[in-house]
């Protein structure tokens, strides 16, 4: 399969630039022209991934090297080079710093000159790309790891992670997401202020019992928890904001009080919020049509569309829930892929271990044994289970 051609997009007013770079380059490339920035960062939020962005020093509706510094934001992976001409020294040094400009060039520019920047800054965005991509997996996987220890000691907290991040992931795909690392690391984390509350604020929240004012306080600041320990982290900053704006409505309402409003909230910040609400709103069972008819009794703190796009996704899931059968089977007999229709507790002090929704992986079935032969497990458990798709099964050492 021959590999697709970089994206380049070059944004200049000069039409003889555009077309000399469409012209000369058109068949290395995959090369985009805008005359600009407004169109240029239209074109951006639908490529992302675009390797190399060239820009004008002059365009004339974003002035100096504004535009490549909202490109850094748009496409963060994008190599930037500058074009300019007989502006002063001091002007460009500016935006060569403010933008983080990878190359600049000065006009006219010779082919082999244009040839020479374009191969050298997709070079540097592939390896851009996969210096992030190497970071991100290593730091997901730590991530991971770290959730599963914490979930140990703190499950009620934990207990949702699993069925949010599918449920997340489902959504994203609908919306065509390009990039959905930060979402799934805001789901997986999102419990992470709620285990650091007193466990009786904790209790009496679940139980829907009434608090005082201070506990409702500390409970609505859970997310001010979160992002306090993970915003120093390298590459998880993005993800604290997320959390920390994950308690505020649509509306208005909600935590931090002096935060934005409606689409100003940040995307994965409101699929955040309708999920973990949809949560506590669901039976045992999963989302079902009353969960979203109880999240529509305070529709305003909600997305309207995003709203209608996660009931679309989920309630397709209710549908094929009720394809699966019901199983109640011992661990030994349990399968890879069975998703758990009730919690997982202790036999004798009836803690929790795994919550409903979970959905089983070898690893999990084995760990799952190892705590049965030390604490001993309420057994049979009940999962749902697809017949028509192979089951992968580990074997249990007697």
């Amino acid at each position: 399969m021959q590999e697709a051609l970089p994206q380049i997009l070059v944004v200049d007013d000069d039409v003889k630039v555009l077309s000399g770079f469409q012209t000369l380059l058109g068949k290395k490339y995959h090369i985009r022209t805008e005359r600009t920035a407004a169109g240029a960062l239209a074109w951006l939020k639908l490529n992302p991934m675009a390797a190399v962005v060239v820009s004008c020093f002059n365009i004339p509706d974003m002035p100096g090297g504004a535009l490549l510094r909202a490109v850094q934001e748009a496409a963060p992976n994008a190599a930037r080079i500058l074009l300019s001409d007989a502006h002063s020294s001091d002007e460009i040094m500016k935006a060569l710093s403010a933008a983080n400009v990878y190359l600049h060039l000065r006009k006219p520019v010779a082919v082999e000159e244009a040839e020479m920047a374009l191969r050298s800054a997709v070079a540097y965005h592939r390896r851009i790309v996969k210096e992030r991509n190497l970071l991100e997996k290593t730091l997901a996987g730590s991530v991971k790891l770290m959730i599963e220890m914490l979930s140990l000691f703190h499950a009620d907290a934990f207990r949702k992670t699993s069925v949010l991040r599918t449920q997340a992931l489902k959504v994203a795909r609908a919306m065509d997401m390009k990039k959905t690392w930060e979402l799934e690391m805001a789901v997986m984390l999102s419990p992470l202020g709620e285990a650091l509350l007193p466990r009786e604020i904790l209790a009496r929240y679940r139980s829907a019992k009434t608090l005082t004012d201070p506990q409702r306080e500390l409970l609505a600041r859970a997310p001010e928890q979160s992002r306090d320990l993970l915003k120093n982290i390298p590459q998880l900053d993005k993800v604290a904001d997320v959390l920390y704006y994950s308690g505020r409505g649509y509306d208005g309402s909600g935590f931090p009080a002096d935060g934005p409003v409606g689409a100003d909230i940040p995307l994965n910040s409101r699929i955040l919020k309708i999920l973990i609400d949809l949560w506590y709103a669901s039976p045992d069972t999963g989302v079902d049509l009353a969960a979203f008819e109880a999240l529509n009794i305070n529709r305003r703190q909600y997305d309207p569309a995003l709203l209608t796009l996660v009931r679309e996704c989920l309630l397709e899931d209710a549908e094929a829930r009720d394809r699966e059968r019901i199983v109640a089977c011992h661990i030994r007999a349990l399968h890879s892929g069975d998703v758990l229709v009730d919690d997982i507790l202790t036999e004798g002090s009836h803690e929790l271990v795994l919550s409903r929704g979970h959905q089983l992986t070898l690893t999990t079935i084995k760990r799952l044994a190892q705590f049965d032969r030390i604490s001993g497990l309420r057994q049979p458990i009940r999962v749902r289970r697809r017949e028509e798709i192979p089951a992968e099964r580990v074997t249990i050492p007697a």
